[in-house]
């Protein structure tokens, strides 16, 4: 609703340098994201699916590391279709299963939508799903059944958990989970340069975005060595960010 009319070919170029600049700072994976679209809708229509896809197949062309796609608020089924396209490698879905309440309303779980549009493309893309996602709140369940649900019906490949109360807490949620989902364990959001050494030594591995541009701006671009002093906490062996 935001969209200001800058080319997309624009956007997919700043995307793609910003790709590179993070992968020279030591960064192990990159998402795509429309994170700018505001208010951004549950599930987004064609011209957004068609806008990601361009940015996402500069990005992937522009790195040698594993991209990820996140759509909307919670449009699974579009990640999935955009990364195959790509040739990306996951997909980050914010409810794959249960329900939550956000600034849109219901956000209902997209698990057999996602499983559907895996089988129909022949997609072979992983799917991170969120463990009560932080920008939502979930009706119903603790966040071992939730876990659990994802993991054992949504069939997720990595579980993300943030906590609005800190990096700490989410790293405590990620000890006790470990024992409901045998899968990858990232931390989704909140980390600074503070944390971010135990958030590696404690997770499988980060999400970092506001945390790493030079401003809040929606157009905010990477700030380079803001991503190198991340870059430099990260055992690019073993975990993701």
């Amino acid at each position: 609703m935001n969209y200001a009319g800058v080319p997309v070919s624009a956007i997919a170029e700043r995307a793609a340098e910003d790709a590179a600049a993070l992968v020279a700072a030591g960064f192990t994976h990159v998402m795509v994201q429309d994170a700018s679209d505001m208010p951004q809708a549950v599930r987004v229509d064609a011209p957004t699916v068609a806008a990601l896809a361009v940015v996402g197949a500069a990005v992937t062309r522009a790195v040698d590391v594993p991209v990820g796609v996140v759509v909307g608020h919670n449009d699974g089924p579009s990640a999935v279709a955009i990364a195959h396209a790509i040739g990306a490698t996951f997909v980050r879905v914010k409810v794959l299963t249960g329900v939550s309440v956000g600034p849109t309303g219901w956000i209902e779980g997209c698990a057999h939508d996602v499983a559907t549009m895996r089988r129909r493309l022949g997609a072979d893309v992983e799917v991170w799903a969120d463990v009560h996602e932080a920008t939502s709140l979930a009706l119903a369940g603790s966040a071992a059944w939730a876990a659990r649900e994802a993991h054992d019906f949504g069939l997720a490949d990595v579980l993300v958990v943030t906590r609005d109360s800190g990096v700490a807490d989410a790293l405590d949620d990620i000890e006790r989970l470990r024992a409901v989902a045998d899968v990858p364990f990232v931390v989704g959001g909140r980390v600074t340069l503070d944390t971010i050494d135990d958030a590696v030594r404690r997770s499988d591995g980060v999400v970092l975005g506001s945390a790493i541009k030079r401003s809040s701006a929606p157009d905010a671009r990477i700030d380079p060595e803001t991503a190198a002093r991340f870059g430099r906490a990260l055992d690019t062996t073993g975990h993701r960010a």
